[in-house]
């Protein structure tokens, strides 16, 4: 299974257990495009919704389309059509994924961080 699909469904799974609630959650979306099925990837972690870091500053977080496709997928958005990253004029908060830290074991809230980027990752799914 894809690393991030996984990140993102644990992620997911934790925000149900958090909130209680197991209908009405939301831990992963797109926004901003023509359809909700395009637009800016945001990930929902300690009540914060933020789009996810889009820059490729390490070799294990690797935006490809397959790994776009699992997250349409998972969105009930069918296949993906092209992701990219989106350089914005200025640096806003955004989640980071440490790959590595999920990767060693430890708990997924550990491994997710806010930082400032300007590089925002975009998906369109078909």
């Amino acid at each position: 299974m894809d690393h991030l699909l996984m990140l993102l469904l644990l992620l997911w799974s934790s925000e149900l257990q958090a909130e209680g609630n197991h209908t009405s959650t939301e831990a992963v979306r797109l926004v901003g495009g023509v359809s909700r099925c395009a637009g800016t990837l945001e990930v929902k972690h300690q009540g914060d919704w933020k789009p996810v870091d889009g820059s490729n500053y390490n070799s294990d977080y690797d935006w490809t389309l397959k790994t776009a496709a699992d997250v349409c997928r998972d969105l009930d958005c069918g296949s993906a059509f092209s992701n990219r990253q989106r350089e914005e004029s200025s640096q806003r908060s955004v989640w980071r994924i440490d790959y590595f830290c999920v990767h060693s074991g430890s708990d997924l809230r550990e491994c997710i961080r806010s930082c400032s980027s300007s590089s925002i990752l975009d998906l369109t799914c078909s």
